[in-house]
């Protein structure tokens, strides 16, 4: 089997103008964010509000053209059969289509004569979410809660009935002697969500003995209920790094057994798979160089047994 082990997926990394757009509109959304920040303080303000203003109307500028250019181009990555209409409006109404318009539409409110207000400003930051597209990263993240949400489901339930089992009890130790602080269940969840989450305020503390003695059980659980999610979260991201490179290598063995080498295309379809999986270029490189050798190995094995 003669397999060509010279190409590595860096040989086959083009599309320089792309990465320089998607580095550019990171740019823009992370400085417009920090700008849109800093502006609340008022020295900044004061001393740089025109160039502010000025960047801020650059970038929401930037985040219209980019909406109308998804929107007419939406269309060429709808599903089949689906009409040019009802495929803009499911962009429109999707989830990243809001979070588009919100990265811009504050600004031109503001033009028409609103007033900037912290829940306007809210609507800007939320062009945050627009990072999403550009890692993969995110993706990864979202595959992962997607396959350990019943999992994460069934820890959520389980710490919603501790807090309501710790609000419940260190009412009945504590309010008669702290009614202005647990004077009823709901006040006392306070109290119960910063104990489990073992971030502990200070504000408000039993001072009863038996307070005192329920709080150390309540302090004790929630280390471990708190931690429970992040474990969960942890082994998915294990888990689906392991499905991901495994599917890649069997898409490397399948090419590598139709022919016997990875051609020009081949190594092109790899790299945006490669990029589709969310895999780095080193690992891709390692996983295609033990493809060939466990081939070549094979190779030399039955030659010999010839």
């Amino acid at each position: 089997m003669n397999v060509n082990s010279g190409n590595t997926m860096a040989d086959f990394a083009g599309e320089a103008g792309g990465r320089a757009l998607k580095a550019f509109m990171i740019f823009v959304i992370f400085s417009s964010s920090i700008l849109l920040v800093l502006n609340t303080e008022e020295s900044v303000s004061e001393r740089y509000g025109e160039f502010l203003r000025i960047f801020e109307a650059a970038a929401s500028l930037i985040f219209f053209l980019e909406y109308i250019v998804r929107l007419v181009r939406c269309t060429d990555t709808g599903n089949l059969g689906e009409g040019p209409v009802s495929c803009r409006l499911r962009y429109v109404f999707s989830f990243m289509g809001l979070v588009d318009l919100c990265s811009f539409m504050p600004f031109f409110l503001m033009l028409s004569g609103v007033a900037q207000s912290p829940p306007l400003m809210l609507l800007q930051l939320l062009r945050l979410l627009k990072l999403t597209r550009y890692s993969m990263a995110f993706h990864l993240l979202a595959d992962v809660l997607r396959d350990e949400s019943e999992s994460l489901l069934v820890s959520i339930m389980l710490m919603f009935i501790i807090l309501i089992f710790a609000s419940v009890g260190i009412y009945i130790f504590e309010h008669q002697v702290q009614p202005e602080a647990f004077g009823s269940i709901p006040e006392a969840m306070w109290w119960a969500i910063v104990t489990l989450t073992t971030v502990g305020y200070g504000d408000v503390t039993p001072v009863t003995v038996q307070g005192k003695i329920f709080a150390t059980f309540i302090t004790i659980a929630g280390v471990g209920l708190v931690s429970l999610p992040a474990g969960i979260i942890a082994s998915g991201f294990t888990e689906q790094l392991r499905l991901r490179r495994e599917r890649f290598q069997l898409e490397v063995e399948q090419m590598i057994h139709e022919d016997g080498r990875l051609t020009k295309e081949d190594m092109g379809q790899l790299e945006k798979d490669r990029k589709k999986l969310g895999i780095t270029r080193g690992n891709a490189d390692l996983i295609i160089e033990q493809v060939r050798h466990r081939e070549q190995a094979a190779e030399a094995q039955e030659g010999g047994g010839r």
